[in-house]
């Protein structure tokens, strides 16, 4: 199995709820990054599969994404880069956000040790704000 099949299956399993499947899919030490400020409740960078899981289940108790779409793969060598885009929405404010977005999976040993994703922080950032009180 290619690497980009392993991360087809990857969004497979994201796009059915299945954290387990995911995970599955990467090496015990991964090295993962989604970037952002404290604003964003599951930026940061998470090591091992276990801080892994809790970005998941932060992402989920503060987002809803949809639609998730993904719009090409790029393979060379041991690395797989995602290319596609997202429409979310903030539980807490209820603010929408959009983001186009670029996610790296570098592999070793036929599991992923490295994850990095690309996107417009400033815009989940934004829909993370309170409302702005009303100005008199």
């Amino acid at each position: 199995m290619s690497n980009t099949e392993i991360v087809k299956g990857m969004y497979a399993a994201f796009g059915r709820g299945d954290v387990a499947g995911v995970l599955n899919g990467l090496a015990d030490d991964v090295d993962w990054l989604t970037p952002g400020s404290k604003a964003i409740p599951y930026a940061g960078r998470y090591n091992g599969k276990t801080a892994v899981s809790s970005f998941f289940q932060k992402l989920a108790e503060s987002c809803e994404l949809d639609p998730f779409v993904i719009e090409q793969y790029v393979e060379q060598g041991d690395v797989v880069i995602a290319l596609g885009s997202y429409t979310g929405r903030v539980k807490a404010t209820k603010k929408a956000f959009q983001s186009r977005w670029s996610m790296m999976f570098k592999f070793r040993g036929g599991k992923v040790a490295k994850f990095e994703e690309y996107l417009d922080t400033a815009a989940i950032e934004s829909a993370f704000a309170p409302a702005m009180a009303a100005r008199s």
